[in-house]
């Protein structure tokens, strides 16, 4: 029996399959990903990439040449082969836009397929590595993004050897299937497969997941009491914990290290052995409180540059020292605050910072604002003249963080620190206004909350060369400054001792040997005829500072000797110290 509808007398049943085309022809497209891990020992994996209800008549994908976090081109299409691509089930031939763009021609078809191979053998916290224990897989630099539906959302299959019992995300899922609300979360969320060991805690009621990978002496009934009490001295500076859950993955390696963050998660790299060196396990703890902060500062409090990312070329910032050099000032502090240093003991760090940065030749050359622009080239580049041309936006951004944190403590009597300036741009433009700051808002928020307009300072710190006001500022602040000045006897160089030949490694911008006509690379036979084991300096001050210097040097296999006034030139030192009183503006810097 066929029903009418009495207004339109069309039949219900061909209403509804009117209405059911409708529907379809209005789906939303579907995003779907997955990787399979199938000869782990051969490095390679397979990704496919499938687009369902596609609306687009063509589709680009593109490989991310970068990693954020880490301001340099890594071009991780170069590992990229095997393309395929196919729409409603035709093979469709990609067209090789750029080196890391490839685009195919839907026309009307509804379903598309892409899928390629990845070579994964690069063992670090900001590249994927796959090898027949396990797979770490740093997203940007495996999946391509679909550019037309970079914003989509969409979820990942993992697929991989049996012998592989579990998977450590942020990202949510069950059953190896995950999802993620953009590319920018897929991007962000790193993937441990293995059989990798976890642990659980919680900050501020957040859960937390350790993850171990590899063989290793760690004292996980001390590290994880540890660990815990660093995060929750970072979580107290802003004082609010964003995440649902977080995952901290420690990779025990053999040599090397580093780390780098993400929105919910980081990735560390420890020495497998080097667990019961006390000062190598505090350096670490201090790593891994650098990463953790960055859930706050650059991944939530940021510099408006960084995010939305393009993942296809450089995104240029001149305010990287906040998001680096304030967290590494702050992952110092934080030693300081968990009890694991006194306040001496941080003062001396700050010094050694201080007078590090004030004999760099560099200091004098690049300011902390192109330090920072200038990353993509130079921060990740480094080469034998960095320290004549060039600083660390980590290093001397440290130093102004201090400077900053003592000129808003002074300014306010104690009142204020730079812990509520990183409470205020987390509320302000993070929550309220869910973007990032520009330099005119930071340099703003930070005289509000020094109640001073501090656009001298940041022009004195941040955007020219010149030395900072340490004496002022700092003894405001409770720490006493001794400036004094030293002559040296050098020659101004470093050297490495190489098949039993000492080679110049480094020659200081205008130093004896810069002016004598010593190069990098030079091998440095003799001083004055007495051989030379990788002992120059320890040479000439045995022969009594004649004045004049004979190097003996083998240049490109070439012999020949070089003769040159031994001028002594000026170092600086700055002693740091406490002011005995520790009056109410040291306690709000410092602590009690």
């Amino acid at each position: 029996m066929i029903q009418f509808c009495k207004m339109h007398k069309f039949p219900i049943a061909i209403l509804a399959f009117f209405a059911f085309q409708t529907a379809m022809s209005k789906s939303q497209p579907v995003l779907s990903y997955s990787i399979r891990i199938l000869e782990p020992h051969t490095h390679y994996a397979e990704v496919n990439i499938v687009i369902e209800n596609n609306n687009q008549t063509q589709l680009t994908f593109q490989m991310p040449v970068w990693a954020p976090g880490s301001y340099l081109v890594r071009e991780f299409e170069k590992s990229v082969e095997n393309i395929y691509a196919s729409a409603d089930g035709m093979p469709s031939i990609p067209k090789h836009l750029d080196k890391n763009s490839w685009q195919i021609q839907c026309g009307k078809a509804k379903k598309i397929e892409f899928k390629y191979q990845i070579y994964a053998f690069e063992f670090s916290v900001r590249t994927s590595f796959i090898d027949a224990s396990h797979a770490f897989l740093h997203n940007s630099s495996v999946f391509m993004f679909v550019d037309e539906y970079k914003q989509l959302s969409g979820s990942l299959l993992l697929k991989y050897p049996n012998n592989w019992q579990k998977v450590s995300t942020s990202l949510e899922g069950k059953d190896n299937n995950y999802q993620f609300a953009d590319y920018d979360e897929l991007a962000d969320s790193p993937i441990e497969i293995g059989n990798q060991e976890e642990y659980t805690f919680d900050v501020m009621g957040v859960p937390h997941t350790l993850v171990m990978v590899g063989l290793n002496n760690c004292n996980t009934a001390k590290f994880i009491p540890d660990l815990q009490k660093m995060c929750l001295t970072m979580a107290n500076i802003v004082g609010e914990h964003p995440c649902k859950k977080y995952v901290l993955i420690v990779q025990n390696i053999e040599t090397g290290g580093g780390g780098l963050e993400h929105k919910n998660s980081f990735c560390v790299m420890m020495n497998r052995w080097a667990w019961t060196d006390a000062d190598k396990y505090q350096a670490f703890l201090g790593l891994c409180a650098h990463e953790y902060f960055h859930l706050w500062n650059v991944k939530r409090i940021r510099p408006i540059e960084l995010g939305p990312f393009n993942y296809a070329q450089e995104n240029y910032t001149r305010q990287l020292w906040v998001a680096e050099g304030i967290t590494s000032y702050f992952d110092e502090l934080s030693l300081l605050r968990a009890g694991l240093i006194s306040k001496k003991q941080f003062i001396e760090t700050l010094e050694t910072y201080i007078n590090s940065l004030e004999n760099r030749p560099g200091s004098k050359i690049q300011t902390l604002a192109e330090s920072s622009f200038d990353a993509w080239i130079k921060e990740y580049r480094p080469n034998e003249n960095s320290k004549n041309t060039s600083i660390s936006y980590y290093a001397k951004g440290l130093i102004v963080a201090a400077l900053l944190d003592a000129r808003i403590c002074a300014a306010t009597n104690g009142s204020k620190s730079l812990d509520d300036l990183m409470k205020l741009l987390y509320n302000r433009f993070y929550k309220e206004k869910k973007r990032g700051f520009t330099e005119e808002e930071f340099i703003q928020s930070a005289s509000e909350i020094c109640n001073t307009d501090l656009k001298s300072f940041f022009n004195t710190h941040v955007y020219s060369t010149a030395t900072p006001d340490y004496e002022n500022i700092f003894s405001a602040g409770g720490i006493l400054i001794n400036k004094k000045t030293e002559l040296k006897k050098e020659l101004g160089i470093s050297t490495a001792l190489e098949n039993g030949r000492t080679i110049i490694k480094y020659v200081m911008r205008n130093g004896p040997a810069w002016n004598g006509g010593l190069n990098v690379n030079d091998e440095l036979i003799a001083i004055n005829g007495t051989r030379v084991n990788n002992d120059a300096d320890m040479i000439l001050k045995n022969i009594g500072y004649p004045g004049i210097v004979t190097a003996t040097i083998n240049r490109s296999g070439l012999v020949s000797e070089i003769t040159f006034n031994l001028v002594p030139f000026e170092t600086v030192k700055y002693d740091l110290s406490m002011d005995k009183s520790e009056g109410l503006i040291l306690q709000k810097w410092l602590g009690k």
